[in-house]
């Protein structure tokens, strides 16, 4: 299912991502001919007012001038006195024959009212506006027309520019283009790729520890029920002891009713349900409770609780103080059953940049590197047999959970001379 989403996403991402490119692409071409169009129309004018100046500034015009200002700038010149032809037959050959471009320029300049066959009326020049045409073969042209009386008759001048001459560059620009459009495309593709695994990364670890933690709930669930269903059969085989079998019978179900509590604490913490009753601690007095609590269990285990604050009064807390005495209490009850007889379990608290650290310190058998970052995982223990029955291995994780509901952090480090040290840290409260 994961994996279909995760193809879906990235032919998603790949084709939005890609439209858009390609739409950027295509303006940017758009664009990019438009200002070449208007660059080749300031060519063609440029050209047209210096072939002007020399219709009208003098009587005869040199066919060498003209044949150079053609091949210079493939432009054709037809130039008319009182409409007849000079005789200059052009020295280039365009792909369209010149004829056919000069009647269609002239045709273009008919509909505005340009003849290039009459006199002008008044002594005024007359010039056309810039045309674009097409000729025979597709070939793109820009056309003007220019009359001026001169003496009692008249000269015209029909101009064209090829413009299509640079047709290769034209392809070559579009193919690369293409090419960046294509390469941008497959960029977005892998771009895409990367970015939609890392973001699935964390619903497939969920996924994965969902899965873990079902089966691992499923074997916890399958030990209590197995030994309810045993002491129910017992009782009918042998009623008379009836009571003995009632107390396994309880003592399963109250096993079970603490491993589904904890199994819904943390179901609400996934669901982000999970809420606190937010309040100003003071911290030595929460610590004191704490120890007085404990103090008895621990030395009913054969284990010596002690308590070490600073002199000076402990910073106070934001946060709810049953919840924080439940991560002391799940510590510390970690601390006696992975301890032995007689050892000491050290409950400590202490401030250190702008933050409240507390400690609960063991001198048990220790936690490896290799299990620290997995103590904290649901149904985690480090004994594998799973021969505890006290113990399902979701204390640290609610712990942890606890911790971060209060912006705090949990982490376990080696104790000096052997045993292990939790060490929680919350933000101190300040006052606004």
């Amino acid at each position: 299912m994961l994996k279909s989403i995760r193809n879906r996403l990235i032919l998603l991402y790949t084709c939005s991502t890609g439209l858009i490119l390609t739409a950027v692409i295509i303006f940017v071409a758009v664009i990019t001919n438009e200002q070449l169009l208007r660059s080749q129309i300031d060519s063609f004018r440029n050209n047209f007012i210096t072939i002007n100046q020399n219709v009208r500034g003098s009587q005869d015009i040199s066919n060498l001038w003209m044949a150079e200002m053609e091949t210079s700038n493939y432009i054709i010149i037809h130039i008319e006195d009182n409409g007849i032809p000079f005789q200059f037959r052009g020295s280039w050959q365009a792909p369209t024959k010149r004829e056919v471009l000069v009647n269609k320029i002239k045709e273009l300049a008919g509909k505005d009212n340009i003849n290039t066959n009459i006199r002008p009326v008044s002594r005024n020049e007359i010039q056309s506006k810039v045309y674009e045409i097409k000729g025979n073969k597709n070939e793109k042209y820009l056309g003007e027309v220019f009359i001026v009386p001169i003496g009692k008759g008249f000269r015209s001048v029909v101009a064209l520019q090829y413009i299509s001459g640079n047709k290769a560059s034209v392809l070559k620009q579009r193919f690369l283009l293409i090419l960046l459009d294509l390469l941008g495309i497959t960029a977005f593709f892998f771009v895409s790729r990367f970015m939609v695994s890392k973001s699935l990364k964390p619903v497939e670890e969920s996924r994965r520890r969902q899965t873990e933690f079902i089966a691992a709930a499923s074997h916890e669930l399958k030990s209590p029920l197995a030994v309810i269903r045993a002491n129910a059969s017992a009782l009918i085989l042998e009623p008379e002891r009836t009571e003995h079998f009632t107390k396994g019978i309880d003592k399963e179900c109250k096993r079970l009713a603490a491993l589904i509590e904890d199994m819904l604490l943390l179901a609400s913490a996934d669901a982000r349900s999970w809420r606190i009753k937010k309040e100003i601690l003071d911290m030595d007095t929460l610590l004191l409770e704490v120890y007085d609590l404990f103090y008895p269990y621990c030395k009913e285990q054969g284990k010596e609780l002690e308590l070490k604050v600073p002199d000076d009064i402990l910073p106070k807390v934001e946060g709810d103080g049953e919840r924080i005495k439940q991560i002391l209490a799940v510590l510390i009850d970690n601390a006696v059953t992975y301890t032995v007889e007689k050892d000491s379990i050290l409950l400590s608290g202490y401030s250190k940049k702008n933050r409240l650290f507390l400690e609960v310190e063991d001198h048990g058998a220790g936690i490896s590197e290799n299990n620290k970052k997995e103590i904290f995982e649901r149904f985690y223990r480090e004994d594998k047999s799973r021969k505890d029955k006290t113990h399902y291995g979701l204390g640290l994780s609610i712990a942890k959970e606890l911790t971060i509901l209060h912006g705090g952090n949990i982490e376990v480090k080696d104790t000096k001379g052997g045993g292990a040290t939790f060490l929680v840290s919350l933000p101190i409260y300040k006052k606004e």
